[in-house]
């Protein structure tokens, strides 16, 4: 066995398993009905030339109306889904996927190795300058030697790299190449996928109605014969809306604690939970004052008391985060170099700086995202500096942080198989997600080797660094770890893990 062999075969599971729902038991799947899912926000589109990368909610529909090569399991290993078996190359930097043969797009345009490639090519294409292009800066190429043969070349060794391409995400749900280059700009709003649910009807604002695939490769699936998407922003409308019956699931997070409790006590209800890695995070943007002096941003991370804060936002559900990684992450770092809770010197620093520290932070414009701005206003105005909160749609704030029209910005590093994607993305110089506009030759340096090595040990080893330095230099800061809520009506069956806290209802059914 290589050495590569060796390492994959012992960290695959460390990779994979990070999570803490139980697992549903077996139950005799009912077809029919159709259920409503109360989503946080409204979704802006499918195209990822138009919308670059997905929100969550953008993932819920995608789950649906889309399919992935390979999904993870109830035991977090990835399974075959339009991908049917993989090999890979001694050195981890070529993998083949054979294809599951006589699948078809709603279009009626056969799903091959061909479509495949095209997707990929045109999220790769430089001229298409799609932000979605920089998550898969680590894919040299891909290749369609036959109909149902697919070769992914990539530039660095990927162990993992079946997992890593499981999340419904813009780089990884596949879609109609005939839709796309006959529908032009409109394809936005019009996706075409493989997926178990159609899109029957879309009126922004207020519902997507997602409608059976009689023609679903899976056959006996999908359960449910219709899907209603409604955006709710409010939590608490949302809320009302599962407890009237209105909803039959909904996106929820611990800030809305006294739901979550109110939920587990109600035996119409379930709560699911699952526990992934990554974080809450703020970005500061370093080429703006205050924020383009190192001192100015310790002495704000050093003013955060996250157990106070987690106790005023969510009765103390919320679980610090000291690094980008989480619990629910294999990598384990004995030191990560969080700074310290220390308001004096935070002050110490704030007074050698010299000058006020006036800034604006954006925050949603919805009571969970006002409460967290609260919250630090206060933490910060007690060592010296003046924050002015900033609400705004929370759709506004990717298109905001992309164009760098912020101070400070909140953000999500999400759940994955894998920490490279993202890191990679947000942290590399000249990475268009770099949101900070920092620049550090050893931070380039640690995040290129931790892509090109296959050893366990080292890439935890590099991961630890990178969050050293980070929390050294202060550029992001992660608040808390990742922990996906949904709340549905006790008869909703068949619900699985939220891995990257998609709430993916393709697979359920009701009792």
């Amino acid at each position: 066995m290589t050495k590569a062999a060796a390492v994959a075969r012992m960290c695959v599971p460390i990779f994979l398993v990070a999570a803490f729902a139980l697992a549903t038991p077996a139950q005799a799947q009912k077809s029919g009905g159709s259920i409503t899912v109360g989503q946080e926000l409204d979704i802006p589109g499918f195209d990822p030339l138009k919308v670059g990368v997905y929100d969550t909610s953008t993932n819920t529909a995608a789950a649906a109306i889309f399919d992935t090569l390979t999904t993870l399991n109830d035991k977090g290993e990835p399974a075959p889904k339009l991908a049917v078996s993989w090999t890979h190359s001694d050195d981890y930097k070529s993998w083949t996927f054979k294809l599951r043969q006589g699948v078809k797009f709603h279009d009626g345009t056969p799903f091959n190795a061909q479509a495949m490639k095209e997707n990929f090519d045109r999220q790769k294409n430089p001229a298409n300058k799609c932000r979605c292009a920089f998550y898969i800066t680590n894919v040299k190429e891909v290749l369609a030697p036959d109909d149902y043969t697919l070769v992914y070349n990539l530039t660095d060794p990927s162990i993992n790299w079946p997992a890593v391409i499981t999340i419904q995400s813009s780089n990884n749900v596949i879609h109609s190449p005939t839709a796309w280059k006959t529908k032009g700009d409109d394809y936005n709003r019009n996706p075409v996928g493989t997926g178990p649910y159609i899109l029957k009807s879309w009126s922004a604002g207020d519902r997507m109605v997602l409608e059976k695939n009689p023609d679903y490769w899976d056959k006996g699936r999908p359960y449910l014969d219709r899907i209603i998407l409604k955006p709710l922003p409010d939590a608490q409308s949302r809320f009302a809306s599962l407890q009237s019956g209105e909803a039959d699931i909904i996106w929820d997070d611990e800030n809305d604690a006294d739901n979550i409790m109110k939920a587990q006590k109600d035996p119409k209800l379930t709560v699911h939970t699952y526990k992934g890695s990554g974080a809450a995070v703020y970005a500061f943007n370093t080429k703006v004052a205050p924020f383009d002096d190192v001192r100015v941003r310790q002495a704000l991370v050093m003013a955060v008391d996250r157990p106070k804060m987690s106790q005023a936002i969510s009765n103390g559900l919320s679980r610090p985060a000291t690094n980008p990684y989480g619990d629910g992450s294999w990598v384990k770092c004995k030191d990560d170099g969080a700074l310290p809770f220390d308001v004096e010197k935070a002050k110490a620093l704030i007074k050698d700086y010299g000058k006020p520290v006036e800034f604006k932070m954006l925050v949603t414009a919805t009571p969970r995202g006002r409460m967290i701005g609260q919250v630090l206003q206060q933490f910060w105005k007690r060592v010296g500096a003046n924050m002015e909160i900033e609400q705004v749609d929370q759709a506004t704030i990717p298109s905001r942080a992309f164009t760098r029209q912020f101070q400070l910005t909140p953000w999500r590093i999400v759940d994955l198989a894998d920490p490279d994607p993202q890191m990679y993305a947000n942290f590399r110089s000249g990475s268009p997600l770099a949101l900070s506009n920092f620049s550090d030759p050893e931070l380039d340096r640690l995040l290129d080797h931790a892509r090109v090595t296959a050893d366990l040990s080292q890439r935890t080893e590099d991961y630890c660094a990178i969050s050293r330095l980070i929390n050294k230099e202060a550029i992001w800061f992660w608040t808390f770890q990742n922990t996906y809520y949904a709340l549905s009506s006790a008869r909703l069956k068949g619900f699985p893990k939220m891995y990257n806290g998609v709430i993916d209802v393709s697979t359920t059914w009701l009792e």
